[in-house]
């Protein structure tokens, strides 16, 4: 019987080794220790014949009985079922053995030798089981071993496609954030291409315009000369008059002369009036000449707000707009390069007619636009402000209006260049250009304009 506790413990204790590093559940782990203790105990008492043979002998075919039993039905030891049939002949004739020696010895004594040798044939039958069960073992894990390289392999694999798909995510992110900035430059890098165009169309327009005006200078100059000509004549006639007699004749004639002469005198005063707008317009396409003069800034900024509201109305969109001059008459008169000041005047009022008409577009004839220019003596300096009341400018572009290129107006409407140089030509003059506005409500600059220019 000690023969069928040491299949016991051999089967408890390879099963248990056979879990591997990962063991089984803590519950079967606990099976395995009592019944290695158990199967250890019936060998020690075996041994020591301490118990009845028969109690021995049953405890002993009962615990190798249990252990195949739960061999056989336990899901986790599924693999190892073929263990189980290993021990099966030995414990077979062993039991049957135990039978007949104790229900028949006379009988068992004839057939001893049949039981050895079917001891013999069972042990050979365990051995090849066991050798086969070994290969088997080894096939499952093989192929354990091979399942848990592909899995491996398929873990390293997704893990790999992961990594890719991010990279291509982040590459494809990057080449997109590239192509916007491509996209962003081309597209500035057109459009200050088309401002280019237009500041050389517009140059273009003010050598034309200069050469109009010399040719409009040349018949004016002869309106004014004769117009004044004519009167000095009508005088001198006025003076022979008297030498001839009185008549009715005379009294006409002395009517329309006079008429003749206030004629004349209107005829004289608009052609200065013409002759003053040519000049105002050479002035504007030769550009400043740097020489600083004492100039009548209230008579500038007359004479070209004035030029910058026509101008508005001559064009295809032309807007209403209620110009207003609040102007300090007590001003003296300051250097100024007029030719170059008078561009201030000309840029910010035609802003202010571009942003107003956008306003008059948005809101209809609700709104009523309107532009108010003020200059004040402030002792040592001048104040001038262009107040509107248009959609204002948004505080996040507002640090921008003063920088080349620059604009808020659609396509090719705007070059960017005008309030760039409006500020320069300010700060040739040691003056000081700032902007206030709210949106929707209005903006106005501000400019502070030394008396004497060092």
């Amino acid at each position: 019987m000690i023969l069928i506790n040491l299949i016991s413990l051999f089967l408890l204790y390879y099963l248990k080794k056979s879990a591997g590093p990962q063991g089984f559940p803590t519950h079967l782990n606990r099976y395995f220790k009592y019944g290695m203790i158990a199967a250890a105990t019936l060998i020690v008492l075996g041994i020591l014949h301490v118990p009845p043979a028969i109690l021995f002998q049953l405890a002993s075919f009962a615990l190798v009985g249990a252990i195949i039993y739960f061999i056989l039905h336990t899901p986790e030891l599924e693999y190892q079922r073929t263990l189980a049939i290993t021990p099966l002949p030995i414990v077979g004739v062993q039991l049957l053995d135990y039978l007949v020696r104790t229900l028949s010895p006379g009988f068992h004594d004839v057939i001893e030798n049949y039981f050895d040798a079917a001891g013999v044939f069972a042990l050979i039958w365990a051995v090849t089981m066991w050798l086969n069960h070994r290969k088997q073992m080894k096939e499952v894990e093989i192929e354990r071993i091979i399942s848990k390289e592909q899995e491996r392999q398929l873990r390293s694999t997704a893990e790999q496609k992961s990594q890719l798909e991010i990279l291509v995510a982040e590459r494809t992110s990057e080449i997109l954030s590239q192509k916007e900035e491509l996209q962003h430059a081309l597209d500035h890098l057109r459009s200050t291409q088309e401002q280019l165009i237009q500041q050389e169309k517009l140059a273009s327009l003010g050598q034309l315009t200069a050469g109009i005006a010399h040719e409009i200078k040349n018949p004016l100059n002869f309106v004014n000369n004769f117009s004044e000509l004519s009167v000095d004549f009508l005088d001198e006639i006025s003076e022979e008059m008297p030498r001839i007699p009185d008549s009715p004749e005379k009294e006409n004639i002395l009517d329309l002369l006079e008429n003749v002469k206030s004629n004349l005198v209107k005829i004289r005063h608009h052609g200065s009036r013409a002759d003053g707008i040519v000049r105002s317009m050479l002035m504007h396409s030769r550009g400043g000449t740097g020489t600083m003069e004492p100039s009548d800034l209230n008579a500038l900024i007359r004479e070209y707000a004035n030029l910058a509201f026509h101008g508005m109305r001559a064009n295809p969109n032309p807007i209403n707009v209620d110009i207003q001059l609040d102007l300090d008459e007590t001003l003296p008169k300051i250097k100024l390069n007029s030719e170059d000041f008078s561009r201030v005047i000309l840029n910010l009022l035609k802003n202010a007619f571009d942003a107003m008409r956008d306003k008059i577009e948005a809101q209809g004839s609700e709104y009523k636009a309107k532009v108010i220019i003020r200059t004040k003596d402030l002792g040592n300096r001048v104040l001038v402000e262009v107040e509107d009341n248009g959609p204002g400018v948004p505080d996040e572009i507002k640090d921008k209006l003063l920088m080349p290129f620059f604009t808020t107006k659609k396509g090719t409407e705007g070059t960017g260049l005008g309030l760039s140089i409006t500020h320069d030509i300010i700060k040739s003059h040691e003056g000081s250009l700032e902007i206030q506005s709210e949106a929707d409500t209005f903006t106005l600059f501000k400019i502070l304009l030394p008396k004497t220019i060092s």
